[in-house]
């Protein structure tokens, strides 16, 4: 968390989110929590971008 500059509050947007049951798409996708940003594909999230690193895929919300 330090390492990556993430708040608190960030991760417990990230929390609430995975408590809803989110439904990725099928291939690359990224979510932005604001300092970072989830990218995964299709169920599986493989990893998170710190801000200003460009992602790929399509964004969900």
């Amino acid at each position: 968390m330090d390492e990556r500059r993430i708040s608190v509050a960030e991760l417990l947007a990230l929390l609430e989110w995975v408590n809803t049951g989110p439904v990725a798409p099928d291939g690359d996708w990224y979510k932005d929590f604001g300092s970072f940003m989830l990218c995964g594909t299709g169920p599986l999230p493989k990893t998170a971008l710190e801000r200003g690193m460009k992602p790929f895929g399509t964004p969900i919300t």
